[in-house]
């Protein structure tokens, strides 16, 4: 992602995890695989004992511990299970935003936290796909239908060629009678998305999950952070970008050759081990 996105998620960790230090979070991130070697990573914000970071993608690759093969339906990762959920410069390349963010929903724990950040500009970036831009309304809008508690919404007008919306919203605490609510609709994301599936049959919720010991945010409090860029910050973000964008054709043209030879070796080992196994 580029330095602006790197920027926004390191106040959102001051703003609202700082009480946290010392709590064991588990926090995954949507969307986390490293495709270009030179760019940051959300790890190095996050991946600090005693929280234990869980980098989520339907690809394999650098910085994926989790490989989900389906992007709307996470089987791979318990409901209710992760503290706080993090994605930056993904959900513009996902084609149906809502189910994902529905799985979202589902891993996340009562009271935990979801941190979203989508460009509302920018030229296309296909990979493979470039679906979607975010204002602040439709930031609004996805935590409405998710019926979270809206935390802050917000779009970084005039920084950089991305000008970056955010979200951060919260999971409510949840009766059993919104529990069952939430894992019916949660089912009924995935349902649509497949051809001729049934309408699903959820049992009903028999206790509530155990919430997140996360403090609770103070609404608006990053908003105000990142609404007090100063000139010279606006700048330098800008100026970091043109030097992200010129380094990243060479870290695209890098990490394909590094790719391919990675891809030869695992073959050329793949060969080996069953020429041994022939013995």
């Amino acid at each position: 992602m580029h330095a602006s996105s790197y920027r926004k998620m390191q106040l959102f960790v001051d703003t609202y995890l700082a009480d946290a230090r010392q709590l064991p979070l588990q926090i995954l991130d949507f969307g986390s695989q490293q495709v270009n070697p030179v760019s940051l990573t959300y790890r190095t914000l996050l991946d600090v004992a005693p929280w234990t970071y869980i980098g989520l993608d339907i690809a394999e690759g650098h910085n994926v511990s989790v490989k989900v093969d389906d992007a709307y339906d996470w089987g791979e990762v318990p409901s209710d299970s992760i503290d706080v959920v993090v994605s930056g410069q993904a959900f513009e390349h996902v084609e149906y935003f809502w189910a994902s963010a529905f799985e979202i929903a589902r891993v996340l724990k009562p009271g935990g936290l979801l941190m979203l950040i989508a460009p509302s500009g920018g030229y296309e970036h296909r990979f493979p796909l470039d679906c979607w831009r975010y204002y602040t309304d439709g930031m609004r809008s996805l935590a409405a239908y998710l019926r979270f508690e809206l935390i802050d919404a917000f779009t970084d007008w005039g920084n950089e060629v991305w000008e970056d919306s955010v979200l951060v919203a919260r999971k409510p605490i949840m009766d059993l009678a919104a529990t069952h609510e939430l894992a019916v609709r949660s089912a009924m994301q995935r349902a649509l998305l497949a051809p001729g599936a049934p309408i699903p049959d959820v049992p009903a919720a028999t206790s509530v999950p155990e919430p997140s010991t996360l403090p609770a945010p103070r609404p608006g409090a990053l908003t105000e952070r990142l609404r007090h860029h100063s000139p010279t910050e606006r700048i330098k973000g800008r100026a970091m970008w043109i030097g992200e964008r010129m380094a990243g054709e060479r870290g695209r043209a890098l990490a394909s050759r590094l790719r391919a030879t990675l891809d030869r070796r695992r073959r050329s080992a793949a060969g080996a081990g069953a020429t041994a196994s022939d013995r």
